[in-house]
């Protein structure tokens, strides 16, 4: 199965998958960066697989799609750890 996207690690052989907080520390923000090739495809699997519709704080949760980057609007600080280990487990 050919996926329409990649996120490679970084130099440290890291997903580059890092946490942002804004207004001292009232928002929280996740950026996936360095995807190669098709970013919507991407948000798209990773809301309707990974965050579950029927959780009060994924309702709140929006993605924003950039050329070649992810952020997760919303967010909560422990789901990074959700994005990292759904992506390590699709073999990236």
């Amino acid at each position: 199965m050919s996926l329409a996207y990649s996120v490679p690690r970084n130099i440290r052989r890291h997903l580059p998958i890092y946490t942002q907080y804004r207004s001292g520390g009232a928002q929280c923000f996740i950026l996936i960066k360095n995807i190669q090739g098709h970013t919507p495809a991407l948000a798209k699997d990773l809301t309707d697989s990974l965050f579950d519709p029927a959780d009060p704080s994924a309702g709140r949760m929006r993605v924003e799609q950039h050329s070649n980057r992810l952020i997760i609007k919303g967010a909560r600080p422990e789901w990074k750890t959700r994005v990292v280990d759904w992506l390590r487990d699709r073999g990236f």
